[in-house]
């Protein structure tokens, strides 16, 4: 079984090798030429503010008791501005502000961090109650209210019946502080204090998120992310216990596995070994939020993995390791790499089958169909009661 699952992303044919083959290439010229970060020199400091944040981030009860690290939110506060009108809805653009503060003390304060105190969201609404919702949760570098809601085809899934909330991540989009390169540039830093306190603000922003769906009267609630929001709504499973489905697209779950395989590759990398970056220190840093660290606590007939079979940025060892993690729920496999996503209408709409699956007409259906198949099963195991041979008109009943 093992050998078969872990084939499921090589060539099939010397065509498939080939579009698989020009998918990875495409990752690999942009991972290369624009995601790669340039080197920088960082402070003085560094390795000492290192040396103290792992001993902090290390502490076994973080992982045993998540709510240690991943605080409980209090409600967000959260302006709806109306946008246009949707059949049967609309668009609203939400603001928000949080009362997250940094696990790590020395970050609380610091202006990155209050920079990023406010968030964006953008809500395809149905006016009707009772729809399922889902938070969609882009990759790095994205984070552009529209791009994302393409990406996602949110449009797509509103149409089928799904209140879609597009989230915009820490670092990105609006929420990139002055001077960054990029959007998403200063999520990963050579001070890994920023990345562990981005994602303990992400999830806590995102749990705001889905309590106000709530509240607003949306169905049951479920994410679905890509590639770094692959690996927060993967985060975001294993500590929020109403998360009711979750999807996770061209997932990465380990950074540091990621960055080691790049190597010398790569010339910020090597800046960061020199000022102390070793590959178990930074395991142990960042094992407090990594998907792997946790079980998923949501039920395993709503867990679905998509990978891509040509994907050189998240490789499909990545979706594997998830899937296996996850207790081998679905998974879709799809032709493409991570950014040419040939065959991607497919995946989608398994996430589209996976957020109507919880609705509550769906819910009773699903319970129809077993209560049948039940009754098929105890009447298999009925014993045959043979007709009396006196009596010939009397049979067996039904």
């Amino acid at each position: 079984m093992d050998d078969v699952v872990t084939c499921a992303w090589a060539p099939r044919t010397r065509l498939d090798g080939a579009v698989l083959g020009a998918c990875a290439r495409v990752d690999r010229f942009v991972l290369d030429h624009f995601i790669r970060r340039r080197p920088t020199r960082p402070g003085a400091d560094l390795r000492d503010r290192l040396a103290r944040a792992r001993e902090f981030y290390s502490q076994p009860e973080f992982l045993a008791r998540p709510e240690t690290f991943f605080a409980t939110p209090s409600p967000l506060r959260v302006s709806n501005d109306w946008i246009a009108p949707l059949p049967g809805g609309d668009l609203r653009l939400l603001r928000y502000e949080s009362d997250f503060e940094p696990v790590f003390p020395e970050a609380r304060g610091e202006p990155i961090e209050d920079f990023n105190r406010s968030g964006v969201a953008l809500w395809w609404r149905h006016a009707a109650s009772g729809h399922p919702a889902i938070l969609c949760v882009h990759g790095y570098g994205g984070g552009q209210l529209w791009m994302e809601s393409l990406a996602f085809e949110a449009f797509r899934f509103f149409r089928a019946g799904v209140d879609v909330l597009v989230y915009v991540l820490p670092h990105h989009g609006s929420r990139t502080p002055p001077g960054a390169r990029h959007s998403g540039a200063t999520f990963f830093d050579m001070d890994l204090v920023r990345t562990n306190e981005a994602f303990a603000r992400a999830i806590y922003e995102l749990r705001g998120l889905l309590h106000h769906l709530r509240r607003a009267r949306t169905g049951r609630v479920g994410a679905f992310g890509m590639s770094l929001g692959a690996y927060t709504v993967a985060l975001l499973a294993s500590v929020e216990p109403r998360l009711a489905f979750v999807a996770a697209m061209i997932p990465i779950v380990s950074f540091a596995d990621r960055w080691w395989a790049e190597g010398a590759r790569d010339p910020w990398f090597t800046t960061a070994m020199e000022h102390g970056w070793t590959l178990d220190r930074v395991r142990s840093f960042f094992g407090v939020h990594e998907p792997l660290a946790r079980a998923s606590l949501v039920p395993h007939e709503r867990r679905l993995v998509i990978g891509a079979r040509g994907d050189a940025i998240c490789t499909p060892e990545h979706a594997d390791a998830l899937w296996r993690h996850w207790e081998r729920p679905r998974i879709h496999w799809y032709s493409g790499g991570h950014l040419v996503q040939l065959g991607r209408g497919a995946a989608l709409a398994e996430v589209r089958r996976l957020a109507l699956d919880v609705r509550p007409s769906a819910r009773r259906r699903h319970v129809a169909r077993g209560g049948r198949r039940e009754a098929v099963r105890r009447a298999a195991r009925r014993p045959i009661r043979r007709p009396v041979a006196a009596s010939p008109s009397r049979t067996s009943p039904p």
